[in-house]
Protein backbone atom coordinates (compact mmCIF):
# COMPACT_ATOMS: atom_id res chain seq x y z
CA UNK A 1 0.00 0.00 0.00
CA UNK A 2 1.33 3.46 -0.80
CA UNK A 3 -0.10 6.87 0.94
CA UNK A 4 -1.63 9.44 -0.85
CA UNK A 5 -0.67 12.95 -1.77
CA UNK A 6 -2.19 14.44 1.35
CA UNK A 7 -1.26 11.67 4.54
CA UNK A 8 1.47 11.58 6.70
CA UNK A 9 4.95 9.15 5.38
CA UNK A 10 6.76 7.35 7.65
CA UNK A 11 8.84 6.12 4.80
CA UNK A 12 9.82 7.81 1.67
CA UNK A 13 10.95 6.16 -1.85
CA UNK A 14 12.44 8.76 -3.62
CA UNK A 15 13.93 7.20 -7.25
CA UNK A 16 15.73 9.38 -9.73
CA UNK A 17 13.33 8.61 -12.45
CA UNK A 18 10.70 6.08 -14.10
CA UNK A 19 12.75 3.31 -16.17
CA UNK A 20 12.62 -0.39 -15.79
CA UNK A 21 16.08 -0.53 -13.56
CA UNK A 22 14.21 1.43 -10.91
CA UNK A 23 11.24 -0.49 -11.35
CA UNK A 24 13.09 -3.72 -10.70
CA UNK A 25 14.52 -1.51 -7.72
CA UNK A 26 11.02 -1.10 -6.45
CA UNK A 27 9.85 -4.35 -6.79
CA UNK A 28 13.34 -5.51 -4.78
CA UNK A 29 12.50 -3.22 -2.34
CA UNK A 30 8.71 -3.60 -1.63
CA UNK A 31 8.82 -7.54 -1.67
CA UNK A 32 11.65 -7.08 1.23
CA UNK A 33 10.07 -4.10 3.17
CA UNK A 34 8.64 -5.31 6.39
CA UNK A 35 4.45 -6.06 6.54
CA UNK A 36 2.43 -4.10 8.51
CA UNK A 37 3.15 -0.22 9.29
CA UNK A 38 6.25 0.15 7.50
CA UNK A 39 4.69 -0.75 4.18
CA UNK A 40 1.20 1.28 4.87
CA UNK A 41 3.70 4.39 5.65
CA UNK A 42 5.15 4.16 2.51
CA UNK A 43 5.23 7.08 0.03
CA UNK A 44 6.58 6.59 -3.49
CA UNK A 45 7.76 9.59 -5.61
CA UNK A 46 9.98 10.93 -8.42
CA UNK A 47 12.75 13.06 -7.81
CA UNK A 48 10.99 15.38 -10.06
CA UNK A 49 7.86 15.64 -8.10
CA UNK A 50 9.63 16.03 -4.57
CA UNK A 51 9.16 18.98 -2.31
CA UNK A 52 10.31 19.94 0.95
CA UNK A 53 7.22 19.58 2.82
CA UNK A 54 7.08 15.91 1.20
CA UNK A 55 9.86 15.03 3.67
CA UNK A 56 8.59 11.98 5.90
CA UNK A 57 7.11 12.57 9.40
CA UNK A 58 9.98 13.25 12.45
CA UNK A 59 11.81 10.16 12.98
CA UNK A 60 11.05 8.59 9.62
CA UNK A 61 13.09 7.15 6.63
CA UNK A 62 13.53 8.54 2.92
CA UNK A 63 15.39 6.43 0.67
CA UNK A 64 17.17 7.61 -2.40
CA UNK A 65 17.46 5.96 -5.49
CA UNK A 66 20.24 7.08 -7.18
CA UNK A 67 21.97 10.23 -8.50
CA UNK A 68 19.38 12.36 -9.07
CA UNK A 69 17.32 11.53 -6.18
CA UNK A 70 20.50 12.50 -3.97
CA UNK A 71 20.74 15.91 -5.65
CA UNK A 72 17.00 16.67 -4.98
CA UNK A 73 17.24 15.96 -1.45
CA UNK A 74 20.16 18.53 -1.43
CA UNK A 75 18.16 21.43 -0.37
CA UNK A 76 15.58 19.59 1.92
CA UNK A 77 15.13 20.06 5.60
CA UNK A 78 16.21 16.48 6.85
CA UNK A 79 17.47 17.30 10.06
CA UNK A 80 14.61 14.94 11.74
CA UNK A 81 14.83 11.93 9.04
CA UNK A 82 17.14 9.58 8.37
CA UNK A 83 18.63 9.07 4.94
CA UNK A 84 19.47 6.14 2.73
CA UNK A 85 21.46 6.33 -0.20
CA UNK A 86 21.36 3.53 -2.64
CA UNK A 87 22.58 2.99 -6.21
CA UNK A 88 24.93 5.25 -5.92
CA UNK A 89 28.43 4.85 -7.57
CA UNK A 90 30.90 5.36 -5.55
CA UNK A 91 32.36 8.49 -7.61
CA UNK A 92 29.00 9.99 -7.64
CA UNK A 93 28.71 9.76 -3.41
CA UNK A 94 32.03 11.00 -3.23
CA UNK A 95 31.25 13.71 -5.25
CA UNK A 96 28.20 14.78 -3.19
CA UNK A 97 30.15 14.50 -0.13
CA UNK A 98 32.33 17.02 -1.12
CA UNK A 99 29.85 19.54 -2.13
CA UNK A 100 28.11 18.83 1.34
CA UNK A 101 25.39 17.59 -0.52
CA UNK A 102 24.46 15.02 1.63
CA UNK A 103 22.04 14.54 5.01
CA UNK A 104 23.67 14.37 8.14
CA UNK A 105 21.85 11.17 9.48
CA UNK A 106 22.50 8.76 6.39
CA UNK A 107 23.78 5.48 5.32
CA UNK A 108 24.97 4.61 1.82
CA UNK A 109 24.73 1.56 -0.29
CA UNK A 110 27.24 1.94 -3.25
CA UNK A 111 26.65 -0.18 -6.47
CA UNK A 112 30.49 -0.69 -6.66
CA UNK A 113 31.38 -4.20 -5.22
CA UNK A 114 33.88 -4.55 -2.77
CA UNK A 115 37.41 -4.70 -4.50
CA UNK A 116 38.52 -7.94 -2.41
CA UNK A 117 35.03 -9.54 -4.54
CA UNK A 118 36.50 -9.42 -7.56
CA UNK A 119 40.12 -10.46 -6.77
CA UNK A 120 38.12 -13.61 -4.61
CA UNK A 121 36.27 -14.22 -8.37
CA UNK A 122 38.90 -14.31 -10.24
CA UNK A 123 41.70 -17.02 -8.19
CA UNK A 124 38.07 -18.78 -7.93
CA UNK A 125 37.12 -18.99 -11.69
CA UNK A 126 40.78 -18.78 -12.91
CA UNK A 127 43.08 -20.97 -10.20
CA UNK A 128 46.49 -20.71 -12.06
CA UNK A 129 45.93 -16.53 -12.39
CA UNK A 130 49.28 -15.62 -11.60
CA UNK A 131 48.77 -12.13 -13.02
CA UNK A 132 45.84 -9.31 -13.33
CA UNK A 133 45.61 -6.53 -15.09
CA UNK A 134 43.82 -3.41 -14.22
CA UNK A 135 42.55 -1.11 -17.19
CA UNK A 136 41.49 2.37 -14.81
CA UNK A 137 40.40 5.77 -16.02
CA UNK A 138 40.32 8.85 -13.87
CA UNK A 139 37.19 7.60 -12.03
CA UNK A 140 37.68 4.21 -11.22
CA UNK A 141 41.61 4.80 -10.48
CA UNK A 142 40.30 5.09 -7.03
CA UNK A 143 39.72 1.56 -6.93
CA UNK A 144 43.73 0.86 -7.12
CA UNK A 145 44.83 0.68 -3.81
CA UNK A 146 41.81 -2.00 -2.30
CA UNK A 147 42.86 -3.43 -5.14
CA UNK A 148 46.27 -3.82 -4.98
CA UNK A 149 45.86 -4.85 -1.53
CA UNK A 150 43.35 -7.74 -1.63
CA UNK A 151 45.58 -8.87 -4.56
CA UNK A 152 48.37 -9.02 -2.12
CA UNK A 153 46.64 -11.02 0.43
CA UNK A 154 45.63 -13.28 -2.56
CA UNK A 155 49.67 -13.61 -3.68
CA UNK A 156 48.20 -12.05 -7.48
CA UNK A 157 50.03 -9.77 -8.76
CA UNK A 158 48.25 -7.14 -9.88
CA UNK A 159 49.33 -4.43 -12.79
CA UNK A 160 47.46 -1.04 -12.87
CA UNK A 161 47.39 0.31 -16.44
CA UNK A 162 46.16 3.58 -16.97
CA UNK A 163 44.02 4.37 -20.13
CA UNK A 164 43.40 8.77 -20.73
CA UNK A 165 45.09 8.62 -24.12
CA UNK A 166 42.75 7.89 -27.20
CA UNK A 167 45.62 8.22 -29.51
CA UNK A 168 46.87 5.25 -27.73
CA UNK A 169 44.42 3.25 -26.47
CA UNK A 170 44.62 0.34 -28.78
CA UNK A 171 48.37 0.13 -28.08
CA UNK A 172 48.06 -0.16 -24.06
CA UNK A 173 45.01 -2.32 -24.25
CA UNK A 174 47.26 -4.52 -26.36
CA UNK A 175 49.96 -4.73 -23.91
CA UNK A 176 47.66 -5.04 -20.76
CA UNK A 177 46.75 -8.09 -22.61
CA UNK A 178 50.06 -9.25 -23.61
CA UNK A 179 51.72 -8.50 -20.07
CA UNK A 180 48.73 -10.49 -17.89
CA UNK A 181 46.83 -13.30 -17.78
CA UNK A 182 43.67 -12.07 -17.25
CA UNK A 183 41.76 -7.83 -17.41
CA UNK A 184 39.46 -6.56 -15.20
CA UNK A 185 37.98 -3.27 -15.68
CA UNK A 186 35.55 -1.28 -13.33
CA UNK A 187 32.86 1.34 -14.23
CA UNK A 188 34.32 4.44 -15.61
CA UNK A 189 33.37 6.88 -18.33
CA UNK A 190 36.34 6.68 -20.41
CA UNK A 191 35.86 2.70 -20.52
CA UNK A 192 32.16 3.01 -21.06
CA UNK A 193 32.17 4.06 -24.96
CA UNK A 194 31.41 1.91 -27.84
CA UNK A 195 35.47 2.13 -29.52
CA UNK A 196 36.91 1.62 -25.90
CA UNK A 197 34.60 -1.21 -24.93
CA UNK A 198 35.01 -2.82 -28.76
CA UNK A 199 39.03 -2.57 -28.50
CA UNK A 200 39.28 -4.37 -24.92
CA UNK A 201 37.04 -6.75 -26.75
CA UNK A 202 38.76 -7.51 -29.94
CA UNK A 203 41.89 -7.64 -27.84
CA UNK A 204 41.20 -9.84 -24.89
CA UNK A 205 39.72 -12.72 -27.35
CA UNK A 206 42.73 -12.04 -30.19
CA UNK A 207 45.25 -12.65 -27.22
CA UNK A 208 43.33 -14.91 -25.64
CA UNK A 209 43.08 -13.66 -22.50
CA UNK A 210 39.72 -13.71 -20.32
CA UNK A 211 38.17 -10.53 -19.36
CA UNK A 212 36.23 -9.79 -16.27
CA UNK A 213 33.76 -7.28 -16.05
CA UNK A 214 31.36 -5.41 -13.96
CA UNK A 215 28.11 -5.55 -15.94
CA UNK A 216 26.09 -8.33 -17.27
CA UNK A 217 26.25 -6.53 -20.59
CA UNK A 218 29.79 -7.17 -20.32
CA UNK A 219 29.40 -10.73 -20.43
CA UNK A 220 27.19 -10.54 -23.83
CA UNK A 221 29.18 -8.46 -25.20
CA UNK A 222 31.70 -10.66 -24.99
CA UNK A 223 33.53 -10.84 -21.61
CA UNK A 224 34.23 -14.09 -19.74
CA UNK A 225 32.73 -12.83 -16.16
CA UNK A 226 30.81 -10.22 -14.35
CA UNK A 227 30.16 -9.34 -10.78
CA UNK A 228 27.51 -7.07 -10.21
CA UNK A 229 24.33 -6.51 -7.90
CA UNK A 230 20.94 -6.19 -10.12
CA UNK A 231 18.87 -3.47 -8.95
CA UNK A 232 16.49 -5.91 -7.11
CA UNK A 233 19.15 -7.02 -4.96
CA UNK A 234 19.93 -3.60 -4.11
CA UNK A 235 16.10 -2.99 -3.28
CA UNK A 236 16.33 -5.82 -1.01
CA UNK A 237 19.10 -4.62 1.09
CA UNK A 238 17.72 -0.91 1.15
CA UNK A 239 14.87 -2.92 2.85
CA UNK A 240 16.23 -4.34 5.02
CA UNK A 241 18.02 -1.80 6.30
CA UNK A 242 14.94 0.20 6.28
CA UNK A 243 13.29 -2.71 8.58
CA UNK A 244 16.06 -2.40 11.19
CA UNK A 245 15.96 0.67 11.10
CA UNK A 246 11.75 1.13 11.80
CA UNK A 247 12.00 -1.42 14.45
CA UNK A 248 15.45 0.11 16.65
CA UNK A 249 17.43 -2.80 15.76
CA UNK A 250 21.06 -2.83 15.23
CA UNK A 251 22.77 -1.93 12.48
CA UNK A 252 26.76 -2.24 11.38
CA UNK A 253 28.43 0.75 12.70
CA UNK A 254 29.74 1.85 9.07
CA UNK A 255 27.37 4.00 7.49
CA UNK A 256 29.12 2.87 3.96
CA UNK A 257 28.27 -0.38 2.75
CA UNK A 258 29.14 -2.11 -0.51
CA UNK A 259 26.28 -4.62 -1.94
CA UNK A 260 25.53 -7.90 0.37
CA UNK A 261 23.64 -9.67 -2.52
CA UNK A 262 25.18 -9.99 -5.72
CA UNK A 263 25.59 -12.07 -8.82
CA UNK A 264 28.05 -13.50 -11.40
CA UNK A 265 27.69 -13.94 -14.86
CA UNK A 266 29.30 -16.45 -17.23
CA UNK A 267 29.85 -16.27 -20.87
CA UNK A 268 30.13 -20.25 -21.67
CA UNK A 269 30.87 -19.54 -25.39
CA UNK A 270 33.80 -17.63 -24.48
CA UNK A 271 35.13 -19.85 -22.07
CA UNK A 272 34.81 -22.35 -25.02
CA UNK A 273 36.80 -20.30 -26.91
CA UNK A 274 39.70 -19.37 -25.02
CA UNK A 275 39.88 -23.18 -23.87
CA UNK A 276 39.15 -22.50 -20.55
CA UNK A 277 37.10 -24.94 -17.95
CA UNK A 278 35.33 -22.64 -15.86
CA UNK A 279 32.96 -23.80 -13.19
CA UNK A 280 29.04 -22.38 -13.05
CA UNK A 281 28.28 -19.06 -12.15
CA UNK A 282 25.93 -20.39 -9.90
CA UNK A 283 28.96 -22.23 -7.84
CA UNK A 284 31.48 -19.39 -8.58
CA UNK A 285 28.33 -17.63 -6.44
CA UNK A 286 28.40 -19.53 -3.62
CA UNK A 287 32.08 -19.97 -3.52
CA UNK A 288 32.33 -16.40 -3.08
CA UNK A 289 29.17 -16.20 -0.27
CA UNK A 290 31.77 -18.75 1.35
CA UNK A 291 34.65 -16.03 1.49
CA UNK A 292 32.43 -13.01 2.63
CA UNK A 293 33.65 -11.86 5.96
CA UNK A 294 31.56 -12.16 8.53
CA UNK A 295 29.45 -9.51 10.46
Amino acid sequence: MVLSANAQARLLLLVSQESPLYSSFRQGFEKALAPGETVQGMRYLRAENFTSGMSPAPGGVIVAAGVEAAKTLAAADLAEVRVIYTMLPLSSYHWLRDQDMLAKDHRVVFIDQPAYRFINLAKIALPGLQSLGFLYGEVSAEHTAQLLSAAGRQHLELQPVPLHDDRRLVTTLQGAVRNNDAILVLPDPYLFNRRAVQALLLASLRGRKPLIAYSESYVKAGALLALYSSPEQLGRQSAEMVNCLMSDCRLPSATEQHPEYFSVKLNTAIARRLGLSVMPAEALEARLEALEPTP
